[in-house]
C-alpha cells in the first residue's frame, strides 16, 4: 500500500513542475552554501577567506575526479564572497531561519506522519497536496477538491468531494439533504364562504344560502410538489391540484341559474322535504408557498408556509336527496354563474408530513351581478406524501 501511495504522490507531484523545479534549485544552493560553510574557518579579512578556500579546493582537486570545466571554476561571484558573508557570526555553522525551515518542509514531503490512528499514513507535497491511508480508505486532497477511494475486498469505490462540504460530517447522507418542500398529498377541510373578503361577513347572505358548515366539506389531492430551495431550510414549493367542495346547504331549498344566468333558489313541491340538498365545485388549484423549516431532531422539522392560490373551474352540479315513492336522488349539472378563475391567499404549519392549512379567496364565487358577493375559503388538515 505504502508503494501505491508513493506512486500516487510522484504522479499528482507532475502537475506542480514549477514549484518543484524551483525547490530543487533552492536545495542545491543551500547545500552548496552548507559545504562551503564548513569548510571554510571565519576568516579575520575577505582575503584570508578567499585564500583558504583556494587552497582547500585545491586539496579536494587532488583527491575527487577532475569537474568538468564548468564547474571546476568558480564562478567570480561565487569565488569571492560579499563582505557581509566575509564575516560570518559565530553560528555561521546554522542556516538562516527561512532557509532552514525551507529543508524541513521539503523533507516532510516523504515522510510518514501519523495521524489520530495508529494505520494512517499522510504524504504532503508542498502546500496543497496531501495523501491520506487509513488502509479501508485513501483520501487525496487537492487545494479544496478531494478524491475518496473506498476498498471493500476486491471492491473499489471512487468519490469525488468538494472539502467545503465534507467537513461537516454531521449532516452528511442521510441527514443532510436538499430543501424539499411539504405540499403534495391529500387535504381534509371544511368550507363557507363569507359576504366580505378575509372571512368577514359585513352583511347577511340571503337564506336560501345559509350553509351547514358542520357538512360542508373539501376533499383535495395535490401532486407531488416542485421544490426550489434557497437555501438549505427555506425554499419555494409549487404542485398542481384538484379541489372538490361541497356546500350544503342548511335550508329546504337548492339554486338554478335563472334568466340572464343569474343565481336563483329552487324549492320543492308542497309536501317534499330534501334531505340534502348541495352544491359541488371541482376546481383545478395551483399554490405557490414560501416555506421555512425550522429542524426539531437530527432529520425533522417544524414547517411554516404562505402563498398564493390559483384555481380554474372544471365542473360544477347541484344534488338534493329526497324520498317520494321512496328515496330519490337528482343532480342537475350547470355552471351556476361561478368564476371560472379565483385567486387567494393559502397558509399552513406543522411537524413533517401532518400540516394544518388555511386558504381564502379573494375572488367572488360568482361572476359579477350574476350571484350574491360571496368569498369562499376553507380550512383543514393535510397529510403530505412527498417525504
Amino acid at each position: 500500500m505504502k508503494r501505491t501511495l508513493f506512486t500516487i504522490a510522484v504522479i499528482i507531484a507532475l502537475i506542480l513542475p514549477v514549484q518543484a523545479q524551483e525547490k530543487e534549485e533552492k536545495l542545491k544552493k543551500l547545500e552548496r552554501l552548507e559545504e562551503e560553510a564548513g569548510k571554510v574557518t571565519p576568516p579575520d579579512t575577505l582575503k584570508a577567506k578567499t585564500v583558504i578556500i583556494a587552497a582547500e579546493a585545491d586539496t579536494l582537486g587532488q583527491e575527487a575526479e577532475p569537474l568538468p570545466a564548468d564547474e571546476g571554476n568558480l564562478p567570480a561571484d561565487e569565488g569571492n564572497l560579499p563582505a557581509d558573508e566575509g564575516n560570518l557570526p559565530a553560528d555561521d555553522g546554522n542556516l538562516p531561519a527561512d532557509d532552514a525551515e525551507e529543508i524541513m518542509i521539503d523533507e516532510e514531503e516523504n515522510m510518514d506522519i501519523p495521524g489520530e490512528g495508529e494505520d494512517t499514513t499522510r504524504i504532503t507535497i508542498g502546500e496543497i497536496v496531501t495523501v491520506e491511508d487509513t488502509g479501508d480508505e485513501t483520501v487525496i486532497r487537492i487545494g479544496k477538491k478531494a478524491v475518496r477511494i473506498l476498498t471493500d475486498g476486491d471492491n473499489a469505490e471512487i468519490r469525488m468531494e468538494d472539502e467545503e462540504e465534507d467537513a461537516d460530517e454531521e449532516f452528511s447522507t442521510p441527514g443532510r439533504r436538499l430543501f424539499e418542500g411539504h405540499l403534495g398529498g391529500i387535504e381534509l377541510g371544511f368550507n363557507s364562504y363569507s359576504t366580505g373578503q378575509w372571512g368577514r361577513n359585513p352583511e347577511m347572505a340571503d337564506d336560501y344560502l345559509d350553509l351547514n358548515t358542520a357538512k360542508s366539506s373539501s376533499f383535495n389531492i395535490i401532486s407531488p410538489p416542485v421544490s426550489l430551495g434557497l437555501s438549505r431550510h427555506i425554499g419555494i414549493v409549487s404542485a398542481l391540484g384538484v379541489s372538490f367542495n361541497n356546500y350544503r346547504f342548511d335550508n329546504n331549498n337548492s339554486v338554478i341559474p335563472g334568466d340572464g344566468g343569474i343565481l336563483e333558489p329552487f324549492y320543492p313541491a308542497d309536501g317534499i322535504n330534501y334531505e340534502k340538498s348541495k352544491l359541488a365545485t371541482v376546481y383545478g388549484v395551483l399554490p405557490v408557498i414560501l416555506e421555512a423549516q425550522i429542524p426539531v431532531t437530527y432529520s425533522s422539522t417544524l414547517n411554516i408556509g404562505a402563498g398564493i392560490i390559483g384555481a380554474v373551474k372544471l365542473g360544477s352540479h347541484t344534488k338534493v336527496v329526497y324520498y317520494s315513492d321512496g328515496k330519490q336522488k337528482d343532480k342537475n349539472h350547470d355552471d351556476f354563474s361561478l368564476n371560472v378563475l379565483r385567486y387567494g391567499v393559502t397558509a399552513r404549519a406543522g411537524y413533517e408530513m401532518v400540516q394544518v392549512y388555511g386558504t381564502c379567496y379573494l375572488s367572488q364565487m360568482f361572476e359579477k351581478g350574476k350571484g350574491p358577493e360571496l368569498y369562499p375559503f376553507e380550512v383543514g388538515i393535510a397529510l403530505t406524501i412527498n417525504d
